[in-house]
């Protein structure tokens, strides 16, 4: 990977805002994330790391919310969580929201095959001996990525009033999973970056060896009718939304205009 820097990422100070990459599960986000370590090394904080050092979502919580270092270098934070997590509603500086988001119902049905071919995944136990209909009832921490969760993530909302409000709230970077090239692109150029190449794709989906992939299931086209009426909001703002949507652009967030 090649990240070409027009300027000295050094020299961002503290009061600059912070970027929130919101890493949906299965959109490309794992590719994102190589990328932003690669660009920004310790200036790129991830929730993950966060959580290992504070002991879980209660210590980190608990930092927080009294003195701490966390945000003092930061130029962004990267991670599985959402847009109403305390990293984001307890920040001490301006921020910007970056995400990218996938097909609803594809998302879904490849999150399920990826969890069945991932052994070491924390819902494997659990999913894979259910089809992915018997799931939506039966694993309620799979459930919860089944029900409008791109929306909820990045919007904290599913109602078009919600979505219309935080996208006054903060400026928003998103991007269609098919433009992702492009979304990488538009995001260093944030910073003053620049991909040099191409964008190396990681955490693709692995083989399913002796594992019935959901496509195929007897019960599948039961599923999909039910994830579609369980989906419509999302289903509604992925079909309106474009390869890059970028809002209320920020003089310190330079470059987020419309693709």
């Amino acid at each position: 990977m090649n990240i070409v820097l027009n300027e000295n990422i050094a020299n961002h100070h503290g009061d600059i805002p912070i970027l929130y990459f919101l890493h949906l599960p299965r959109t490309g986000g794992t590719t994102i994330n190589r990328m932003l370590k690669y660009a920004f090394g310790d200036r790129a904080v991830f929730h993950a790391d966060l959580l290992a050092d504070h002991g879980g979502e209660a210590g980190l919580g608990a930092a927080l919310a009294g003195e701490n270092g966390i945000y003092h270098r930061a130029l962004l934070v990267a991670g599985h969580f959402g847009v109403a997590h305390p990293l984001v509603s307890l920040s001490p500086r301006p921020i910007g929201i970056a995400g990218v988001l996938r097909q609803p119902l594809e998302r879904i049905v490849s999150l399920y095959d990826y969890i069945r071919g991932t052994p070491d995944h924390p819902e494997h136990a659990a999913l894979h001996r259910l089809s992915l209909n018997e799931a939506l009832d039966a694993v309620p921490e799979f459930a919860v990525h089944c029900r409008n969760a791109q929306l909820l993530t990045l919007f904290g909302a599913t109602e078009r009033d919600g979505i219309n409000g935080a996208l006054r709230r903060y400026p928003y970077l998103l991007g269609r999973m098919e433009a992702l090239d492009v979304f990488a692109q538009r995001l260093l150029a944030l910073f003053g970056l620049r991909l040099g190449g191409a964008l190396p794709r990681f955490n693709e989906r692995p083989a399913l060896a002796g594992i019935t992939p959901a496509r195929l299931q007897p019960d599948f086209a039961a599923a999909l009718a039910r994830l579609e009426a369980d989906n419509k909001a999302e289903l509604a703002f992925f079909a309106r939304l474009p390869p890059i949507l970028a809002t209320r652009p920020s003089p310190a967030l330079v470059t987020a205009g419309a693709a």
